[in-house]
């Protein structure tokens, strides 16, 4: 894992004030942001979609309904669920860096 801290500060003489701001970038490997071997990107009223990783280290994109029926489980290869990870923060109606659903947000 990698990871880098950018600061930046803005000075207000006139009103003695300072912003600062502080940005963490970390790198981590996507089999990281499972928990419990899920990876859940979209949810709604009517279950969830993402990918699950099974104990054998497979990925499986999946789509599950509220009550736990999966309808559909395709393996899929981890450069498959990375990519999908950058576009779901690239997607401004998905989300944005830190706005997963629950477990998908790095730890």
């Amino acid at each position: 894992m990698s990871s880098s801290v950018d600061v930046g500060v803005d000075f207000d003489a006139d009103e003695n004030a300072a912003e600062i701001t502080v940005v963490e970038t970390r790198e981590l490997p996507v089999r990281d942001l499972f928990r419990g071997g899920e990876l859940r990107l979209w949810e709604d009223t009517s279950g969830w979609s993402g990918y699950l990783l099974d104990d054998d280290g497979r990925f499986f994109e999946v789509n599950v309904l509220r009550d736990g029926e999966v309808v559909r489980r395709d393996r899929v290869d981890e450069s498959v669920v990375s990519e999908a990870i950058a576009d779901h923060v690239r997607d401004p109606q998905a989300g944005a860096p830190g706005r997963f659903v629950r477990g998908a947000t790095p730890p």
